[in-house]
């Protein structure tokens, strides 16, 4: 019971954690201030996912999939990814400080912050490892106590630069939370008894697992950057804070909705035994994730003003459009997810990174053309439009089968009873 309550329980405190920062920046910063520290926060989650080579999700799977003398392939496999992305990472940042602060934030005078957000972020390699360890060997409570007590230490850190109007310190403030979190793993990952030995079978397994969500994450965050980097120079930093708190918003639904699908959907799709099971887990996570995208939609339609003062400030309130299309494109993102997480489950990371990337590409596009139009409200036209399409694409084949199967004009073949790629108990 403590372990499947610590799931909604973190979930919980994240968004906790975005709501005090989200309002803290918005009231006693500036709008460009805000801007700012909210693009350092999204380079330092960069940097998070990719200090273990985007490996989080495959460490808790193949530590599950384990047994006692194979763990030590699953650790250092994740050790040597670590090891390997701190040069790769680092050196390039290093010596492009300057540049990356001007992207971020149109200026080159933050490139020592850039430095330290980088090491502090990569530094915190080594707990990711653990945390996905342990919960992979069911202690999930553990794993997620540890990385709450990071958050709690972070946020309260950042509020309090907040508080001073010093957005670069709350960021960097914000990105050693995960350090301490780091160290405070380090007696609950004792009993593992870890030998941190690399082997190249378990590398390449990590590898193989990994490379989908490295791939669509930093594809999205990097496509991100480079279109607010446009966005500033064409319409300024106030515009560019309207979009980010649109973008703040809708994180938040789609960080739930990610969530759920990995801890819920993806094994319960992964192990079911038919095709009609499976056809009912789709449609009962789709159903979920709709209502729950849904019910946000209609509340801040009807609310907008009132949730915007409350979480945000008077000075957002011309952001409430923005908000609202970032929110109608989270509902038509309810089935892009579904696709892309079955395709993940059933053994196809491939086409997962597709239809992220595709997503995103056509988003970019549809925002380019529109910012070179002048139209003010490109990027979130953009997302509506290219999750709009995408559901479309991925969700028009199977009502066509659906509405043959209807009529009896299809049958379908008659399947092996194999289980999906990822459901066996141990993974070889």
């Amino acid at each position: 019971m403590i372990r499947h309550a610590a799931i909604p329980a973190y979930f919980a405190l994240r968004v906790g954690s975005a709501l005090v920062l989200l309002k803290l920046s918005a009231e006693f910063l500036t709008v460009a201030g805000f801007a700012n520290f909210t693009q350092f926060l999204a380079f330092a989650s960069l940097l998070n996912m990719a200090a273990v080579g985007g490996a989080q999700n495959g460490l808790i799977r193949q530590s599950a999939a384990a047994n006692a003398s194979d763990l030590a392939d699953v650790s250092g496999a994740g050790l040597a990814m670590w090891a390997a992305a701190v040069p790769i990472l680092g050196i390039p940042v290093v010596l492009f400080s300057g540049q990356v602060s001007h992207i971020l934030t149109g200026s080159s005078a933050y490139w020592q912050a850039i430095i330290a957000l980088t090491a502090l972020s990569l530094l915190g390699g080594p707990g990711q490892i653990c945390w996905s360890i342990l919960s992979g060997r069911n202690w999930v409570a553990r794993s997620l106590g540890a990385q709450a007590f990071g958050i709690v230490a972070g946020t309260a850190g950042a509020a309090w630069f907040i508080l001073h109007a010093n957005f670069v310190g709350a960021a960097l403030a914000f990105a050693a939370g995960p350090l301490l979190a780091s160290l405070a793993t380090i007696p609950l990952v004792a009993r593992l008894q870890l030998t941190w030995r690399p082997t190249t079978r378990g590398l390449t397994r990590l590898i193989c697992y990994s490379a989908a969500m490295a791939s669509t994450l930093t594809f999205s965050a990097l496509t991100l950057f480079v279109l607010r980097w446009m966005y500033r120079e064409q319409f300024g930093s106030t515009e560019l804070g309207y979009w980010m708190a649109a973008n703040r918003i809708s994180d938040m639904s789609t960080q739930f909705l990610g969530l759920l699908m990995l801890q819920a959907f993806v094994p319960q799709f992964a192990m079911a035994a038919s095709a009609e099971e499976r056809r009912r887990v789709m449609v009962r996570y789709g159903l979920l994730g709709a209502a729950v995208s849904g019910v946000a939609l209609v509340v801040f339609v009807s609310a907008g003003r009132t949730l915007v003062r409350l979480f945000l400030s008077d000075a957002y309130i011309p952001a409430i459009p923005s908000i609202r299309l970032y929110m109608i494109g989270d509902l038509c993102r309810v089935a892009v997810a579904l696709a892309m997480f079955t395709a993940f489950a059933a053994g196809k990371p491939g086409r997962y990174a597709a239809i992220e990337i595709g997503t995103m590409t056509m988003m970019a596009l549809l925002a380019i053309i529109l910012m070179k139009s002048g139209q003010v409200m490109a990027p979130q036209i953009a997302y509506v439009a290219a999750f709009a399409l995408t559901a479309l694409a991925v969700t028009s084949p199977l009502v066509f089968q659906l509405r043959l199967q209807h009529r009896g004009r299809w049958r379908p073949h008659v399947e092996r009873q194999t289980p999906l790629a990822g459901s066996e108990p141990r993974l070889r």
